[in-house]
């Protein structure tokens, strides 16, 4: 029990600090609470009220970090849901029939069923969340990831890697496939596009190993490495590599580039910028299937072939083949090419317009790419068999 000396003594301090708090104006009241229930770790010298300096950890732990963290930690969820979720990126310079491949390979995705779940595949052929973390457009969808200001995160980022994958393939038991296939090089210098790297004007004046060396090409329109070694741990990764002649490829697109042997030049640059990454990336690390397969675009093309029979045999070869080589157990599709067209730009005919030494440097360098491009197809596998 208190000794009256100690409670007259405790009631009387009491009182006072009561006086004192009915004294203060509502600025002072509300620091002295803050005073009053903060720790003494936050002050200097115990004996002063100047607050210490924040610790960089500390600063670093004050930093905003993307929504999602505050929700919960989905990394091992969508590590395991990895075989729910497919890249397919149809890779090839530009000029390589690109569009004309997109409806074939999405009406093939849409006749999959997933015989574990008898699921229909979920496709889509715009995928602006893999668009965003590779190529840095739609920044509006990197800021609701909680990624602000000015600067676009890097496209390996780990936070970003897993917004795009979460957004991407959510964790429903569908199978998720993403086709994409913006092309090497992208664009123009001054695209609307918000490329992290765009369309280099210095390419102009480079030779194609030059270009191929060239960090900022390396880049352009996404690092392909960066790509597969930040992606693969979430998304099964595939690349339809497409080959279409030399010369095709390239009167595809004459004004590009500002001549003809300009153009030529910035695609063998690129060229060699594929090649090198597909000599090193042959096998998926995880689940060790085949990362890339090659389609000759002119076997699809009724133009290489005398009879009509010939060319629906050699279409449906080449749709049985990528149907096995992505893992869909689906191999026939009757409408596939229902869409697709035939090029009808002859490269003999713009040749035959040209002045003689421009011909000349174009078949000059048509025979640098012997040993580089096409890459090496299937042995055995006709359709396989690329032209240069």
């Amino acid at each position: 029990m208190l000794q009256p000396t100690y409670f007259l003594a405790a009631t009387a301090l009491i009182g006072s600090l009561l006086l004192f708090t009915r004294s203060m104006n509502n600025d002072d009241l509300v620091n002295f609470r803050q005073l009053s229930s903060s720790s003494i770790t936050e002050y200097n010298d115990p004996k002063t009220v100047a607050p210490r300096q924040m610790t960089l950890r500390e600063r670093q732990q004050e930093q905003p970090k993307p929504n999602f963290e505050f929700e919960f930690d989905i990394t091992e969820s969508l590590i395991e849901n990895r075989p729910n979720c497919q890249v397919v990126y149809i890779m090839g310079v530009e000029g390589t029939a690109h569009h004309g491949l997109v409806p074939v390979l999405e009406t093939l995705a849409k006749h999959q069923i997933d015989p574990a779940t008898q699921f229909e595949y979920i496709v889509d052929v715009d995928p602006k969340p893999l668009k965003s973390g590779l190529f840095g457009w739609h920044r509006n969808l990197q800021r609701k990831w909680g990624f602000k200001g000015g600067d676009t995160p890097p496209m390996d980022h780990p936070d970003l890697v897993r917004s795009v994958v979460q957004s991407s393939c959510p964790l429903d038991g569908k199978k998720h496939v993403m086709i994409e296939w913006q092309s090497f090089p992208s664009g123009l210098e001054e695209d609307r596009r918000k490329y992290r790297v765009l369309r280099q004007r210095e390419w102009l004046s480079m030779t194609p190993r030059e270009i191929a060396a060239d960090e900022e090409a390396l880049r352009h329109p996404a690092n392909m490495t960066a790509f597969v070694e930040a992606y693969s741990p979430y998304a099964e990764i595939r690349f339809v590599v497409l080959n279409r002649p030399f010369l095709e490829t390239i009167a595809s697109n004459p004004d590009w580039d500002e001549s003809l042997i300009g153009h030529s030049n910035i695609i063998r640059g690129f060229l060699l910028i594929l090649r090198n990454f597909l000599d090193v990336h042959h096998i998926d690390g995880v689940d060790g299937r085949r990362l890339w397969s090659t389609v000759c675009v002119e076997r699809i093309m009724a133009k290489f072939y005398e009879r009509e029979e010939d060319v629906i045999a050699a279409r449906a070869n080449i749709i049985a083949y990528l149907a096995n080589f992505l893992g869909w157990p689906v191999g026939e599709c009757p409408y596939c090419f229902d869409q697709w067209h035939d090029s009808t730009k002859d490269p003999m005919e713009m040749l035959g317009a040209l002045d003689p030494k421009t011909v000349d440097t174009l078949f000059e360098h048509l025979g640098t790419l012997e040993g580089v491009w096409p890459p090496p197809g299937e042995s055995g596998v006709e359709e396989q068999q690329c032209m240069v």
